[in-house]
């Protein structure tokens, strides 16, 4: 009787409200549960952006607050990621296309020297000598082909390590300009160096330096005006000495000049392959300076000249 009072106690309205709490309660619950669950997600999704910044320093992956933002910069980083890949396969294109061009050039004149040789048993002595020695000119400027490939791609991959040693640059531009006088002398250019009494002493790695001297001395050359001049000029600023190569050549239009250290690129398009050299130099030269921590600048007028600079540290060690 009691409990029948109890019960009748009760109406309609309690037990709605009654409803309406345990609805709640339960909406509750699975709220929570469903944000353990996103806690979850975010949990993982924040390893993966993790690793996303490993292999990607250069994106800015900030604290994600929810799961579109966090897949949304998964998404990013893997869309620069394709472009970048993109780009490379057409620089890695361009690039087998540029040396497959490069080689068949000597090759083919190799070949065809060597065919005429062969071809005709009656050819004199003196035309045999001459089609030889092309053929061996063009079998050179092949081997310098291959090293300068063989070079860049070391330095492109890291693999090269720079040696550091003390040394007097003024003393080296005086070799890389003795050793190149028979090249100058062809086209009667003058070749010397400008810096004035006393030593130049930097620290940095004296065989490479000398490659990159070698080569824009070498590039000046094949692109002076006959009867001009190449100078190899030094001067001290305190801190570093600046390495000059001036020339009175055909100089750089303004159009190509931010092309010149490209692998392969040619500055004047009207000058065939047989002035020599693999196309490679100024590249190697940026590599080289780059390695160093420098800067290879150029400054050129078309039709006056050009002039090719960069900066190495002084020594710190009096030189003996």
């Amino acid at each position: 009787m009691p409990y029948l009072c109890i019960m009748q106690n009760y109406s309609g309205i309690d037990l709605f409200w009654v409803f309406v709490g345990i609805i709640a309660l339960g909406a509750v619950i699975v709220s929570l549960l469903w944000r353990r669950r996103e806690r979850l997600i975010l949990r993982s999704l924040s390893k993966l952006i993790a690793t996303e910044k490993e292999d990607h320093n250069q994106l800015d992956f900030a604290q994600v607050k929810d799961v579109e933002e966090a897949l949304k910069k998964i998404f990013d980083a893997r869309k620069e990621e394709m472009e970048h890949m993109t780009v490379l396969e057409g620089y890695r294109r361009d690039y087998i296309g540029n040396v497959a061009h490069e080689l068949k050039t000597p090759i083919f004149s190799v070949q065809g020297y060597l065919d005429n040789i062969l071809d005709d048993d009656e050819m004199d002595s003196e035309a045999r000598k001459l089609f030889l020695e092309k053929a061996s000119k063009n079998t050179q400027r092949l081997v310098q082909i291959v090293c300068d490939l063989d070079t860049i791609t070391k330095y492109e991959s890291g693999f090269l390590r720079l040696e550091y040693e003390d040394f007097d640059i003024k003393l080296l531009a005086d070799e890389v300009i003795e050793s190149l006088e028979i090249q100058a002398r062809e086209k009667k250019i003058t070749l010397y160096e400008y810096s004035g009494a006393g030593q130049f002493l930097v620290n940095a790695d004296k065989f490479r330096i000398r490659q990159v001297l070698t080569n824009l001395v070498l590039n000046s050359i094949r692109y002076g005006k006959e009867s001009g001049y190449t100078k190899i000029r030094l001067s001290d600023t305190g801190e570093k000495i600046i390495v000059e190569v001036a020339d009175n050549g055909i100089g750089i239009s303004e159009e190509v000049k931010p092309r010149v250290f490209e692998r392969f690129f040619r500055a004047d398009k009207s000058r065939n392959r047989a002035s020599g050299g693999s196309g490679l130099g100024l590249s190697i030269c940026k590599h080289i300076m780059d390695a160093h921590g420098e800067h290879i600048e150029v400054m050129s007028t078309e039709g006056a000249g050009s002039v090719f600079s960069f900066a190495l540290n002084k020594s710190e060690t009096p030189y003996a």
